[in-house]
């Protein structure tokens, strides 16, 4: 087994690592291992993506910048030309991101993430409830 081979099994071993904890692969997380894997293991970054997407597919994990990139698809399709998500789509979204992470994100985080990206595309709330308010958008905390 030559040195290159050596260092491309460590570093699998490290991704498989990382994911015990959670299979949910933050961008920090993401970005962490790819910089050891260049750093450490002198792996090219090609390399070191290609290994991590590689070990990541086999052991399941789940990264959130694929998450993220699906559920501003779902969000577009919810807010239409006018730009605003009602409350039970926001809640199917929620439920979807759970579904893409493989329950490895709550309910409260998965909340959490759509309103950032609400926030980040400038799409509004849709008034909801009796009263007609956006309190149950304000509700959760960013």
């Amino acid at each position: 087994m030559s040195a290159n081979d050596d260092a491309r099994k460590r570093f699998a071993d490290l991704v498989k690592l990382n994911g015990l904890t959670s299979a949910f692969i933050s961008r920090e997380t993401e970005r962490r291992i790819l910089e050891e894997g260049v750093t450490r293991f002198e792996l090219s970054l090609d390399d070191a993506r290609g290994l991590l997407r590689t070990v990541a597919a086999d052991e399941e994990f789940v990264f959130e910048s694929e998450t993220n990139h699906r559920i501003r698809q779902v969000l577009e399709r919810h807010a239409g030309k006018k730009g605003k998500i009602s409350k039970d789509q926001f809640l199917q979204t929620s439920a979807i991101l759970r579904d893409f992470s493989n329950d490895a994100i709550g309910e409260h985080e998965a909340k959490r993430q759509i309103k950032s990206i609400m926030i980040d595309n400038g799409w509004e709330p849709r008034r909801a409830g009796l009263l007609r308010s956006k309190r149950w958008y304000k509700n959760v905390e960013v």
